[in-house]
C-alpha cells in the first residue's frame, strides 16, 4: 500500500508540472546533448587515428628519403674512389 501511494504521489508530481516548466523539454534536450557529445567523441577518435596514420606515413616517407640519400652518397663515394684508382693507373 505504501508503494502504491508513493507511486501515485510521484506520478502526480511529474504529471502536474506546468508547461512553462518545460520538464519534458529538459529531458529531450539532455538526450540530444548526450548524443551530440558521443558523436563529437567518436569524431575525435576517428580523426586522431587518421592523424596517427598520416604521421606514420610521413615518417616512413622521410625514412625512405634518408635511405635513398645515404645510398646516393655511398654511390658517389664509390665512383670517386674508382675514378681516383683509374686516374692513378693512367698516370
Amino acid at each position: 500500500m505504501k508503494f502504491v501511494t508513493l507511486f501515485l504521489v510521484f506520478s502526480m508530481v511529474v504529471l502536474m508540472a506546468e508547461p512553462g516548466d518545460a520538464f519534458f523539454h529538459h529531458i529531450f534536450r539532455g538526450i540530444v546533448d548526450v548524443g551530440k557529445s558521443i558523436g563529437r567523441t567518436v569524431h575525435r577518435i576517428v580523426n586522431g587515428q587518421e592523424q596517427k596514420k598520416q604521421a606514420l606515413e610521413q615518417e616512413q616517407a622521410l625514412e625512405q628519403a634518408l635511405q635513398q640519400e645515404q645510398e646516393q652518397q655511398e654511390q658517389q663515394e664509390l665512383e670517386r674512389r674508382l675514378f681516383n684508382r683509374e686516374r692513378a693507373a693512367f698516370n
